[in-house]
């Protein structure tokens, strides 16, 4: 997600997230997560937190072959 920077401050993106956390409480998922540069405190604000224990969690792009 991203919020023009003109529109910042006006909470375009409070009510964005709002939304979205509002449809994924709908699913029932046990876990959410998401990746960002600079909200923290923004995505804080709807419960989400850092990981416990991140040493645990890989990723793998598309683009990887062996």
């Amino acid at each position: 997600m991203f919020v023009d920077p003109e529109a910042r401050g006006n909470g375009v993106g409070v009510g964005l997230i709002e939304g979205v956390v509002a449809d994924l409480e709908q699913l029932g998922l046990k876990r959410t997560l998401l990746s960002t540069a600079d909200a923290h405190g923004l995505y804080a604000k709807f419960g989400f937190e850092p990981l416990a224990e991140p040493s645990k969690w890989m990723v793998r792009t598309a683009d990887v072959r062996p």
